[in-house]
């Protein structure tokens, strides 16, 4: 394993999968672990057991597919989509769950009422925040994103979308600079 790289590649851990799969899903449990639940953390508003949930899914998901990964893949990209994509699917099938008629035949408690002006309020900011990252390009978007609201640092986010730190610089700068452009304050990456 690279100690500068921070990313494991399949192919380093080759012989370990002539073991039989089991010692190299351990492996990479230990070496992914942390990353999979910060991001599912993240994605679960803080939720502990929500975030353990889902890394659960995720390792069930590497034990699955693990031989049908490609050698030299990036390990840290795929868990980063898988448990993107995970976390989403939660948060989908979650919003249907708690919408008023499935409560009810789940025979689960109304919510406490918010506040309409305040609820209106935020709702215009995130709406407004969104189309400022909307009428991003796609990858200054994605690199935005890993920067500012995942906390990668550029050569991180290099290594998952396969670029150099200096082209991952360059499109965080210009992202930054289009928020900014639209009033937003920004901290530079």
């Amino acid at each position: 394993m690279s100690e500068h790289s921070g990313t494991m590649a399949l192919a380093e851990l080759d012989g370990v999968r002539r073991a039989g799969g089991t010692l190299e899903v351990d492996a990479l449990y230990r070496r992914y672990h942390a990353l999979v639940y910060r991001l599912a953390l993240r994605y679960g508003r803080g939720d502990a057991a929500w975030a353990e949930d889902v890394t659960q899914e995720v390792f069930l998901r590497l034990f699955d597919v693990i031989d049908r990964l490609e050698e030299g893949d990036g390990l840290e990209g795929w868990f980063y989509r898988v448990t993107s994509n995970r976390c989403l699917n939660r948060l989908r099938r979650e919003r249907v769950r708690n919408a008023a008629p499935v409560r009810w035949l789940l025979g689960q408690k109304a919510r406490p009422p918010v506040d309409p002006e305040r609820l209106t309020a935020a709702r215009q900011g995130l709406h407004k925040a969104w189309s400022v990252l909307d009428e991003l390009p796609p990858k200054e978007r994605v690199a935005f994103c890993m920067v500012h609201v995942d906390g990668k640092t550029l050569v991180e986010i290099g290594e998952v979308l396969g670029h150099t730190k200096g082209y991952v610089c360059k499109l965080v700068k210009r992202a930054e600079a289009r928020v900014r452009a639209q009033g937003w304050e920004v901290e530079s990456a």
